[in-house]
């Protein structure tokens, strides 16, 4: 069982299941090919980068999903998931080639996720700006209160 509270274990499952990252889906790996930690750590590194971009803020796991949008964390972490992914599988990709050239690539699979990622970073990074940005006028127009709602008049 993970360190971290049982709260979280909701959304490491939601993300897993999003990524599909199951042991019947895995059909070659029979097995989970992130850990949970892995996952809980990725959705902590989204909702950090979140509250890195454009103007700070200081959310955390906690704030799910209330305060901060599961779908905007969920991107963030599949973001993170495949950066930590492409890293590992770039370190231990290994290529056999034989006398009667034919060749295999053992671990091969970063292209395909850098290509995920390139789809998907500009996407996530437009959705936190708009996002923060509408936030932020919220928050503008709720601290300053208009005189008529106090119900006189400063004329």
């Amino acid at each position: 069982m993970a360190n971290y509270p049982i709260e979280h274990q909701t959304y490491v499952d939601r993300l897993r299941r999003f990524l599909g990252d199951t042991t019947e889906l895995n059909e070659l790996l029979d097995s989970e090919e992130s850990s949970d930690w892995f996952l809980h750590d990725s959705i902590e590194d989204a909702i950090n980068e979140i509250n890195m971009m454009g103007y700070e803020t200081a959310f955390i796991f906690d704030d799910l999903p209330t305060t901060i949008p599961w779908p905007l964390v969920k991107l963030g972490a599949t973001l993170q998931v495949l950066i930590g992914k492409g890293i590992l599988s770039a370190r231990n990709v290994l290529t056999y080639n034989d006398q009667g050239g034919v060749q295999v690539t053992d671990n091969e699979v970063y292209g395909r996720y850098i290509n995920y990622f390139n789809m998907l970073v500009s996407n996530y990074r437009e959705q936190v700006r708009q996002w923060k940005t509408q936030r932020s006028i919220n928050n503008a127009y709720s601290e300053f209160p208009s005189e008529l709602a106090r119900g006189y008049w400063w004329w």
